[in-house]
């Protein structure tokens, strides 16, 4: 839904004062129900466009982050057990909310519950913002009449997987943050200190380490331009045939399951969230061709895309979904036989969610052991190139002085 802005001129109903102002919403019909609503009976109610709001409402990627999608469903799920109304609930996150993206987004939301429509067909003007997954279970709670103790449980789910994929992307950052420090050093020792030697020493016969450093400093300084443009060329490059090919995007996500140390993390990831998902689908009473669906469309790597496929293939034609994970090496022992043994005790929700506690409870012990396993390899890496750069800038001066 598109919200725009609206100039205004009202007359105020507690004591005939004339206000002016500006109010966001989809129609001139529903600011003119705003008004009213908050004791105004509008005069003159005019589009406001200007560029700077058009460059305003530009953004690149989603404008509710997780955390601010958290906080949403568990403040709304609060305030309706409080015995708030829907409507009231909506207006009251969008009226608190201080990021004008944001608030536009929250109050397109009230105004579309305000004027009649459920929450979830609401959340569905904004799909980008909104996940499947939160859609399909407001869709439920709404049915059932336990809408707020759904978002409650939903909540938690985005929490938790919140709180898995923050663990792993800090893990992941520590080896990138060591690599770009030693790059960085080593950048600024052949650009800015080697060179200085090549002067110094004239002529004179310098290490190969030294004059290694030295020619790929020279080489740095030449091509810089060419060598950022390359860059940028190859990753726009990457980036293209990532999400044009799939084959290509296949082959990422299985090396991804593949890599030593960091393969563990992405498997933990993902079958994490298969469980999470099916168990907050299933014991809500979704149909589990719907619940595999869903939780296609939560998961990025296309290995597990295509496990959940050839799933639900064997579901609809009454085989069992636990037989496709099966000595697959993107699965674990424990996650195919909870799920076999779910399938056939009928009990599918209840084994998924055992499994969602136990990755949520084995998460912190994977990753602070491999934490503790990249830690050592890391050490060595920055140990061996210090000890390179000293012997780059350390041998020429002992050879010249053996000279003398």
């Amino acid at each position: 839904m598109k919200i725009n802005d609206y100039k205004y001129k009202a007359k105020r109903m507690k004591d005939g004062k004339i206000v002016r102002g500006m109010a966001e919403g989809p129609s001139k019909a529903i600011v003119d129900q705003f008004l009213f609503e908050n004791g105004m009976r509008a005069i003159e109610i005019e589009l406001h466009s200007s560029l700077i709001a058009r460059l305003n409402r530009i953004t690149l990627n989603k404008v509710v982050t997780e955390r601010d999608l958290i906080f949403y469903i568990k403040q709304l799920s609060s305030l309706l057990r409080s015995g708030v109304k829907l409507n009231e609930a909506c207006e009251i996150l969008a009226t608190q909310q201080t990021n004008k993206n944001i608030r536009r987004i929250y109050y397109g939301i009230y105004y579309e519950v305000n004027s009649g429509q459920s929450l979830s067909e609401a959340f569905k003007s904004f799909p980008r913002e909104f996940p499947k997954l939160l859609i399909s279970m407001v869709k439920v709670g709404e049915k059932t009449g336990d809408l707020d103790e759904i978002l409650t449980e939903t909540g938690d789910y985005f929490e938790q997987q919140y709180r898995l994929k923050s663990q792993i992307k800090s893990t992941l950052m520590l080896p990138l943050i060591y690599l770009v420090v030693a790059v960085g050093v080593a950048i600024f020792l052949m650009i800015g200190v080697l060179p200085q030697f090549e002067d110094l020493y004239g002529d004179a016969d310098l290490p190969g380490v030294t004059m290694f450093f030295m020619d790929t400093g020279n080489f740095l300084r030449q091509n810089i331009l060419i060598i950022i443009a390359s860059l940028i060329a190859f990753i726009i490059g990457i980036r293209l045939i990532h999400k044009k090919y799939y084959k290509f995007q296949y082959a990422i996500s299985s090396l991804a399951i593949r890599l030593p140390i960091f393969g563990e993390l992405v498997k933990m990831n993902n079958l994490s969230r298969i469980a999470a998902t099916l168990a907050q689908m299933l014991k809500n009473h979704v149909p589990l061709q719907d619940s595999i669906r869903t939780t296609y469309e939560t998961l990025d790597n296309r290995v597990y895309r295509e496990l959940l496929v050839d799933a639900q293939k064997n579901v609809n034609s009454g085989e069992l979904m636990s037989t496709v994970f099966e000595h697959h090496y993107a699965s674990e022992v424990v996650f195919t036989r909870m799920m076999g043994v779910g399938e056939k005790t009928g009990e599918l929700g209840k084994m998924m969610q055992s499994l969602s506690d136990f990755y949520d409870e084995d998460s912190d012990i994977k990753i602070e052991r491999l934490k503790k396993a990249l830690e050592p390899l890391l050490l060595i890496f920055i140990y061996v190139m210090i000890v390179i750069m000293i012997l780059a800038v350390m041998l020429p001066s002992l050879a010249l002085s053996d000279t003398f």
